[in-house]
């Protein structure tokens, strides 16, 4: 698979993991990822910890965009 460039949105986590580690995931293990925190989500009572669930699964679809532009190019 060609190099993915990193998603603007995971720019501020980037310290607190190693560099490029975001490529090792596969499609497939994120997309399970952006499945069951959007899931999760629903069943939230308390609405920030919804709002955080979306946006860690937002950023892990921006992962699965990144993979399908290395792909197009």
């Amino acid at each position: 698979m060609p190099k993915s460039k990193i998603p603007p949105s995971l720019l501020p986590h980037s310290p607190d993991y190693r560099a490029g580690s975001w490529r090792d995931y596969s499609i497939c293990e994120l997309g399970w990822f952006v499945h069951l925190l959007a899931k999760r989500a629903q069943h939230r009572e308390n609405p920030e910890k919804k709002r955080k669930d979306l946006y860690d699964a937002q950023n892990y679809l921006n992962i699965i965009q990144a993979k399908l532009d290395a792909l197009k190019e």
